[in-house]
Parts: structure tokens; sequence; C-alpha cells
């Protein structure tokens, strides 16, 4: 397992500069970082991309499409790039996003990493790579595969 701790990743700004994201992983296929959140606004669009995003602090309402979503540490919601979102966040939120471009899929969820290609440990923020099972005992995001 190899570890990526959250300072060593650069602090980049949004496209639509309403904030910053921490980039852990890119290719062709999928795209995993850790954005700070931290006034309200649109999200950029993101046409023919899947987006699941995971509150790791603070708290957040996404508005996606006219639905209201109200999400807490360890809250994942799926959603379409091309889809209109508003966020609302709760003084400063951290979030894990991971992207995929269709028609590929991650399989993301939240929990305790057994076999992964990447896990953000929701405590710390530290992204483990490669993990095995019994390597990561925390709650973390988790990113099990990607066809």
């Amino acid at each position: 397992m190899r570890t990526v701790t959250y300072e060593e990743l650069p602090d980049v700004p949004w496209r639509n500069g309403l904030g910053t994201t921490r980039e852990v992983h890119r290719d062709e296929r999928w795209r995993l970082s850790i954005a700070t959140i931290t006034a309200p606004g649109p999200f950029s669009v993101f046409p023919g991309v899947d987006r699941t995003v995971v509150v790791a602090r603070g708290q957040l309402v996404l508005t996606v499409e006219g639905r209201v979503h109200r999400l807490g540490p360890g809250d994942l919601l799926r959603f379409a790039g091309e889809a209109a979102v508003t966020a609302e966040p709760d003084g400063d939120v951290t979030a894990v996003n991971v992207m995929t471009t269709r028609p590929h899929e991650a399989q993301v969820r939240v929990g305790v990493p057994e076999q992964a290609v990447v896990a953000v440990d929701l405590s710390t923020l530290q992204s483990h790579v490669a993990v095995a099972a019994g390597d990561l005992a925390r709650r973390a995001v988790v990113v099990e595969a990607v066809s």
C-alpha cells in the first residue's frame, strides 16, 4: 500500500473559481480529488462524466436538478456531470469527489476497505493506493474498481 498525504497534494482552484481541489488520481477513465467548498454557488458542468461526492468534513446542501440533498460526514451522492448542481456549504466543507468518464464505471462506497484501488480516510484525508484487506481499519471513501 502506498500512502499519499493530503498536504503533499497541490491545492488547485476549481474551473469555476468557487472552490479548490487536491487531485489524488487522474487518468482517461476516472479522477479522484478532495475538494474544499467555501462559498455557495454552482458546480462546474462535466458532460459525459458521472460523479460521486462524499462529504468528509462539514455540512453541505447540494441541489441537483432542483432536488435538495442534505449531506454530512460520510454521506454519498451520485449524479450526472451534466446536471445543474448548486452547493450551499455550512462553513468550509471538505468532500471527496470521484468522476468517471462514460462509458467507464467506478464502484464507490463508504466503509472499511477490504480490497480497493484507492481509499481516502475520512478522518485524516490521507489517500491509500492499492489497499489490501486489513491495511486500513478506518472508515473511508473506497474506490473498489473502475471498469
